[in-house]
């Protein structure tokens, strides 16, 4: 399954804190939360995805914007998809786009900031701006969280930065009240992702979708579009976060999450940690948000991981692998493909399911690539047998 790759492995910097405190930082009160009305007229505002990169080339209008129009009945959504965009020139460009007719705001962009290297506070700023601007204009603003990455994109193929940014998005959208589309909730809970709903060419540093990948993305901002409520519960913070290393064993965890529809119904939550069950969380007054802060009885050690269940009042759960880090000292085997602090039969399946594989394939999995050499080949196979068994 795709989501088996969408949680790296342990050993990045971590990232939540600064996100956090950006997300912080831009919550004071803006004039215009998002309106349970349907809109008549949105502009679809983002990079090459937005776009319709990688679709069908025989589709005369490529992207989800116009597979939206037929899923909303009445509703006008014109594209305004610029190929490799960054939001600072998204900023630059939007009072422009602003300024033609239409009621709402479909904003979608960022992945390019994670590959130019664009600090995660500098795009919380500039999402933030560009919606707060279509508030003042008098369009509804909707945040929306960027697709996963490939295994094989140049930067962040682990999808660690974009977990952490979708997070941040996510917590943007709630702390202004505005309407959250969320294809990464969605995407990564696909099976076969890479290879059923993403466009198959080899020069593709990121990740666009192919035909069948559009549709599903226009189905997703349709159900935000018209309140249908099929997301479950999401994290909307995580520290430590996913990834992270040099963890001091004496950390306090934080989780925050958030349901963005019908409310997350009570008792149905399990945070896990280190394979001990956490207290239950402290709830908001409307039920839709969640926070745990919990340090662990015991100090930590290894590689830390931690699990998240809730399910919401429609029916959709969250239940699955929250993230991973290492504490001080960890010292992970080589061979370790999947993060977990051993080397095992399932580190050997994935490589295998990557052996052969190059960088410009689609095949080809980072984490898989032991020793870094491009190709997944027997020199990584031979490193995973020599340390079989091991942990930290």
């Amino acid at each position: 399954m795709a989501g088996n790759y969408l949680i790296g492995p342990p050993g990045g910097a971590s990232r939540a804190l600064r996100l956090a405190a950006a997300a912080a930082v831009l919550a004071f009160v803006f004039a215009g939360a998002a309106t349970a009305q349907t809109p008549t007229r949105c502009k679809a505002f983002g990079d090459s995805i937005t776009a319709g990169v990688g679709d069908d080339p025989g589709r005369e209008t490529p992207g989800y914007p116009p597979r939206l129009e037929n899923l909303v009945p009445g509703l006008v959504v014109d594209n305004r998809g610029v190929g490799a965009e960054r939001t600072p020139e998204g900023l630059a460009r939007i009072d422009g786009v602003l300024a033609e007719p239409g009621d709402c705001l479909l904003l979608m962009e960022g992945t390019n900031d994670i590959s130019r290297g664009i600090s995660p506070e500098t795009t919380l700023f500039n999402l933030d701006r560009m919606a707060s601007r279509a508030t003042e204009a008098g369009r509804t603003p909707y945040h929306s969280t960027l697709i996963p990455r490939l295994q094989n994109a140049r930067f962040d193929p682990n999808n660690v930065e974009n977990q952490d940014l979708v997070q941040a998005i996510r917590r943007l959208a709630a702390e202004h009240g505005r309407g959250l589309v969320d294809p990464f909730e969605v995407f990564s809970t696909r099976p076969r992702l890479f290879s059923e709903y993403y466009y198959a060419g080899e020069e593709d540093p990121v990740g666009h979708p192919n035909g069948p990948g559009y549709d599903l993305l226009a189905r997703v901002f349709a159900d935000a579009l018209l309140a249908t409520d099929t997301v479950p519960p999401v994290p909307t913070r995580l520290v430590p976060a996913h990834g992270a290393s040099q963890v001091p064993a004496e950390a306090t965890v934080e989780v925050e999450m958030r349901d963005f529809g019908s409310g997350i119904v009570e008792g149905s939550t399990s945070l896990v940690v280190g394979g001990a069950p956490a207290p239950a969380p402290v709830a908001d007054e409307d039920g839709r948000s969640l926070l745990w802060s919990y340090k662990p009885p015991v100090p930590l050690s290894g590689v830390v991981t931690m699990t998240l269940r809730a399910w919401d009042l429609h029916g959709n759960v969250y239940n699955r692998l929250l993230g991973r880090f290492q504490v001080y000292g960890a010292v992970v085997p080589p061979g370790d493909v999947d993060g977990d602090g051993r080397v095992t039969g399932s580190d050997l399946v994935r490589l295998g399911l990557a052996f052969g594989a190059g960088a410009r394939s689609r095949r080809y999995d980072a984490d898989a690539d032991v020793d870094g050499s491009g190709q997944v080949d027997g020199e990584d196979l031979a490193i995973l047998a020599a340390n079989f068994g091991a942990g930290v």
